[in-house]
C-alpha cells in the first residue's frame, strides 16, 4: 500500500529536482550587494569587511540546509533569518536575504511549523525596520514580497515532491505486480505446454517398464517410441514458446492446429477474422485454441471440429465446437487456467454440452 503523504519524509534538496532551481536562486542574493556598490562611499572599511563576512554565513547556512532535511535543517535556517537579522542593522541589503529561509522552511517542515517561522521570519524583518529606523518601503516591500512569495513558493515544491516520491512508490508497485502476474502466467504456460505432455510421458514410462518385466518387449520399444515422440513435440512447443509465440503469429499457429486436426481424421471447419493485436491478447488467444483442441484430441469422441474466431466491435470472438457426445464436463487445472487468462483480459467465457461441446470466448482488445 502506498504510505500516507503525512508519513512521506521529504529527501534534502541537496538530493531532489529541487536543487537546480536552489543553486540558480543564489543569483537572487547578489541584490545584497546593491547598495554596497551604489553608495559604497558611505560605508567605512570595518563594514565592507562584515558586509562579506555575513554573506559568507548565509551561504554557510544556506548549503549547510541543502544537504539537511526535517527537524535537522531547523538550525540552519533559523541561522539564516538570524544572520539576515543582524547584518540589517548597518546594511539594507540583507532585506534579499529573508526569503531564502522562508522557502526552505515551507520545503521541509509541515504547513503549521512552516508558518510559524514565516511569522518569526516577518517579525524578525518588522523589529530590525523599527528599531533602526528602516521603515520604509524600499527596505521592507521587497523584503516581504519575497519572503511571502517564496513561502508559497516552497510549499508548492513541498507537493510536488510528495507527488513524484508517491509516484515512484506506485510505479514500483506496478512493476512488482506486473512480475508477479508475469510468474503466474509463465506458471499457466508452462502448465498449457507440459501438463498433457509430461503426464502422458510418465504413464507411457511406467507402462513400458511393466511390459518389460512380463517380457512383451516389442510392446514396451513401441511406448518408447511414442515417448520419444511425445519428448521431441514437447521440446518444440517449449522452444516455440521461449522464441516468442508473436514471432509466429496467432493465424499460422491457427492454421497448424487444424491441420493436426484433420491429419487425426476430424473434419475442421476454420474462419479466422482477426485485426492486428497486442501481446498479450494473442498469446491468450493462442494458448486457449491450443489448451482445448489438445482436449478435442485426447478427449472428443467426435470427428468435427469448427473453429470460429471474429471479430465484433473492440472484442474478438473465440467460437470452438465439436460434435463429441459429454454428459458432464469437469472442470480440471486446464479449464481453471483458461478462466484465469480470460478473467484477467476482462474477458467472458462460456461451456456448453448441448449438441456436443462448443467453447465460446469473448476478449476485448484496444483498436
Amino acid at each position: 500500500m502506498i504510505a500516507d503523504q503525512r508519513e512521506i519524509k521529504i529527501p534534502a534538496i541537496a538530493n531532489s529536482s529541487a536543487e537546480k532551481w536552489s543553486l540558480i536562486s543564489l543569483t537572487f542574493s547578489l541584490f545584497y550587494f546593491f547598495g554596497l556598490y551604489a553608495g559604497w562611499q558611505h560605508y567605512q572599511a570595518t563594514q565592507v569587511v562584515l558586509v562579506f563576512i555575513c554573506y559568507g554565513l548565509f551561504l554557510a547556512c544556506y548549503f549547510h540546509s541543502l544537504r539537511r532535511f526535517g527537524t535537522d535543517a531547523m538550525l540552519p535556517i533559523a541561522g539564516i533569518i538570524l544572520v539576515a537579522t543582524i547584518t540589517a542593522t548597518f546594511h539594507a541589503g540583507a532585506n534579499a536575504l529573508f526569503g531564502y529561509a522562508a522557502f526552505l522552511a515551507s520545503y521541509y517542515f509541515t504547513p503549521n511549523t512552516a508558518r510559524l517561522f514565516l511569522i518569526g521570519n516577518l517579525i524578525a524583518q518588522l523589529s530590525v525596520a523599527v528599531l533602526f529606523d528602516m521603515v520604509h518601503v524600499y527596505f521592507l516591500g521587497p523584503s516581504i514580497a519575497v519572503t511571502v512569495s517564496l513561502h508559497f513558493y516552497g510549499r508548492f515544491s513541498q507537493k510536488e515532491c510528495i507527488f513524484q516520491i508517491v509516484e515512484a512508490e506506485r510505479s514500483s508497485q506496478i512493476e512488482q505486480l506486473a512480475a508477479i502476474a508475469e510468474r503466474e502466467r509463465i506458471a499457466r504456460d508452462m502448465h498449457d505446454l507440459l501438463g498433457h505432455s509430461l503426464s502422458s510421458l510418465a504413464l507411457k514410462a511406467e507402462l513400458a517398464d511393466k511390459l518389460i518385466n512380463k517380457g512383451r518387449l516389442e510392446q514396451a520399444q513401441q511406448e518408447i517410441s511414442e515417448v520419444a515422440e511425445i519428448s521431441r513435440n514437447t521440446l518444440s512447443e517449449v522452444r516455440a514458446a521461449v522464441t516468442g509465440l508473436k514471432q509466429k503469429g496467432i493465424k499460422p499457429i491457427l492454421t497448424k492446429l487444424c491441420e493436426q486436426l484433420e491429419h487425426l481424421g476430424f473434419k475442421t471447419n476454420a474462419s479466422f477474422d482477426l485485426p492486428d493485436l497486442d501481446a498479450k491478447t494473442e498469446s491468450t488467444l493462442i494458448m486457449l485454441c491450443k489448451e482445448w483442441i489438445t482436449n478435442i484430441l485426447r478427449h472428443s469422441k467426435g470427428d468435427e471440429v469448427n473453429i470460429e474466431v471474429r471479430t465484433v466491435g473492440s472484442r474478438i470472438h473465440l467460437d470452438i465446437s465439436d460434435n463429441g457426445k459429454v454428459k458432464k464436463l469437469k472442470a480440471g487445472n486446464g479449464i481453471e487456467g483458461m478462466k484465469s487468462r480470460i478473467s484477467e483480459l476482462k474477458g467472458e467465457f462460456a461451456l456448453s454440452t448441448e449438441h456436443g461441446v462448443k467453447l465460446a470466448v469473448v476478449l476485448p482488445f484496444s483498436q
